[in-house]
């Protein structure tokens, strides 16, 4: 079935539609809330907001536009992981990853090879220097829009959307250089 269809099926309350989109979408809402979170979410995390991702799109079904369902499911995942991450930190003081907790069932291996990627992740972004460093991190950590990082690093729009393109094309050469790529 396509999707301007279950789209319509949805917003007319079928919950056989909302069901259809839940097993379809599952895995791409998974990937973007995972995206988001930078790794940063449990197993149980991930699936906790992908639960509330369909939840939100069934309470928002009205809102639906036929031919941007698939749009409108990734707008609510990546919604949800920011609110998640907002949550998340107002409950923790500090996440130290020197301090991580390896808890029961979680893969050993895969927090050692997270921890790595974030110490070389830390080490780029020291290498390329302040200001951009801080615009990066007020960018995509806190996710700060570039006017509210003009606002509050006092400097001029333009020249902070430069600073993060620029920024991103170091990142992404230091990155490569060290052997990571996407």
């Amino acid at each position: 079935m396509d999707n301007e269809k279950l789209a319509e099926r949805l917003m007319n309350g079928d919950e056989k539609a909302l069901e259809e989109v839940t097993k379809n979408y599952t895995p791409l809402v998974s990937t973007i809330i995972s995206n988001v979170a930078g790794g940063n979410f449990s197993v149980e995390d991930i699936e906790e907001t992908t639960s509330d991702t369909f939840i939100t799109l069934w309470y928002n079904r009205q809102k639906i536009q036929k031919d941007k369902l698939k749009g409108f499911i990734c707008c609510i995942a990546k919604n949800k992981a920011k609110n998640k991450i907002k949550s998340n930190q107002r409950h923790q003081d500090v996440v130290s990853i020197e301090g991580m907790d390896f808890e029961d069932g979680l893969n050993v291996s895969q927090e050692i090879e997270d921890k790595f990627i974030s110490e070389t992740l830390r080490k780029a972004l020291d290498d390329i220097g302040e200001p951009d460093r801080e615009i990066i991190i007020r960018h995509y950590y806190y996710y700060q829009s570039s006017t509210v990082i003009s606002e509050k690093m006092q400097m001029n729009n333009e020249t902070v959307k430069s600073r993060i393109k620029r920024a991103k094309e170091k990142l992404k050469k230091i990155l490569t250089e060290r052997g990571f790529t996407r």
